[in-house]
């Protein structure tokens, strides 16, 4: 695995950890399934979509505006939200797929 690849992954495995902890926690891992599900969905179907995330020529504030209304419009739940508009105020969007792998497999093994 190349380096970058590398701390791509541990960039969103720390994300999804955070965000699994999250609806853990609050007893939304359904929720959750559910939300990681249609993002999956929509990175697959939407060059759009997969632009926003990993453009360079969007500035933080425009990808975090996207990406809430994006997640508000697909009725993602309040702490997908916040997750996916903290990724975007940090630069980390280009994680995106990476971060929606770990999550499904984490779910997938409870």
């Amino acid at each position: 695995m190349s380096e970058q690849a590398s701390i791509s992954k541990g960039i969103a495995t720390r994300y999804a950890a955070a965000l699994f902890g999250l609806a853990e926690e609050q007893g939304d891992l359904e929720t959750l399934s559910k939300n990681v599900e249609t993002l999956m969905k929509s990175l697959k179907d939407s060059n759009d979509l997969n632009i926003l995330i990993s453009s360079p020529m969007y500035t933080r504030d425009e990808q975090e505006n996207a990406i809430t209304s994006i997640a508000q419009k697909m009725g993602l739940n309040g702490i997908v939200t916040n997750t996916l508009s903290l990724m975007a105020s940090k630069r980390r969007l280009f994680v995106l797929p990476i971060f929606l792998a770990v999550l499904n497999l984490s779910l997938i093994h409870i």
